[in-house]
């Protein structure tokens, strides 16, 4: 790779391999969102679960020196490696702001601003991860969990289980033991222990608001110059800062996918803002045939009023079915990645 580019040819190759991937992996899909779901006890979180798990297990496969005797259990183990990862980090951070929320020179200091570190807005959000952090301490630690769910929710065999945790069936037994113990003592249900920052609902309207008088120009001027735009799973589109950018998922969203088969060119669409869980999130409605449905969900970060990251569901299956659920809304999915007639190949 002269001059560290990485060429064209590797990355189209990447793109096949990662899509004939997605396909083989898609029947596990939903048992291995359903898994995650119950580990992280959030819907954002377990789709993220998912997408790290698959890229995981994914990057590791081309260095195992054996066969994949279980895919099924070869995803499940990669996702509780990787939902451990995430508490892990989780934890050592909650351990770093309880230093800084007791350090002394902070308790000490005069009120700033509230974008100073130690301010009021600062010093509350030291006090949320803190909290979150104890609460994990109080509960199940991620193995036991993950045993109990993979037990008691997906009726796996000890074997099963002791595979996927690469331990043994006494380990399993227990720490089934241990964990039940710990739910009994509880008496009461994990809430999750997300905190994550929403985006104002003005500026979720005004995202809808030029999306509807198919503003492409207004769309872009929203984003900020480093933005990240993706399709989840799909595709990922990154701003450079000082270098104007047309994303594609703006210019697609607005003119059409003409290079996707009759079958998936809607009668028309339109995007709605609602609340989810307190969040303020864009449903994309689609007309079929007389029939309209969610085909799209749109999930937005914020940084100083503009967009700083854009997320996209389309492509995620089991998420935008339970969100439909949850809204009372109906939802037309099914496909795992863009409709290619090949993997790697465009119209």
């Amino acid at each position: 790779m002269p001059g560290g580019e990485i060429p064209q040819e590797l990355r189209d190759e990447l793109r096949a391999s990662w899509q004939r991937y997605v396909d083989l992996t898609a029947p596990l899909r939903p048992v291995l969102h359903g898994y995650c779901r119950r580990l992280t006890r959030d819907l954002w979180d377990a789709e993220d679960l998912v997408q790290e798990t698959l890229v995981r297990a994914f990057a590791t496969l081309g260095s195992l020196g054996h066969p994949v005797a279980s895919p099924r259990s070869y995803l499940l183990r990669t996702a509780t490696n990787a939902w451990i990862d995430v508490l892990r980090h989780r934890e050592a951070e909650s351990e770093a702001l309880r230093g800084v929320a007791a350090d002394p020179a902070l308790q000490a200091a005069p009120a700033p601003n509230a974008s100073t570190p130690g301010s009021a807005a600062s010093m509350s959000s030291v006090r949320s991860v803190r909290e979150a952090g104890t609460t994990l301490l109080q509960r199940l630690s991620p193995r036991e969990r993950a045993a109990v769910i993979l037990k008691d929710v997906f009726e796996m065999t000890l074997e099963e289980i002791a595979d996927v945790l690469a331990t043994t069936t006494g380990a399993v037994k227990t720490t089934l033991h241990r964990g039940r113990e710990r739910l009994r003592a509880a008496a009461a249900e994990d809430p999750p222990v997300t905190q994550r920052p929403l985006p104002s609902v003005e500026l979720v309207d005004r995202f809808v608001e030029r999306f509807e008088r198919r503003d492409l120009a207004g769309l872009l001027a929203l984003v900020t110059e480093t933005a990240q735009v993706e399709n989840v799973g799909c595709g990922l589109e990154i701003a450079r800062a000082g270098e104007p950018t047309r994303f594609q998922f703006f210019v697609k969203a607005i003119e059409g996918h003409e290079e996707w088969p009759p079958e998936f060119r809607p009668d028309a669409t339109r995007m709605e803002r609602r609340l989810f869980e307190g969040e303020a999130i864009v449903l994309g409605f689609v007309t079929r045939g007389g029939k309209e449905a969610i085909e799209q969900v749109i999930r937005i970060e914020e940084r100083e009023g503009r967009i700083a990251r854009l997320r996209g569901y389309a492509f995620c299956p089991e998420t935008m079915r339970a969100l439909g659920e949850a809204l009372g809304v109906r939802v037309r999915t099914g496909l795992y990645r863009y409709p290619t007639p090949a993997p790697g190949k465009f119209y």
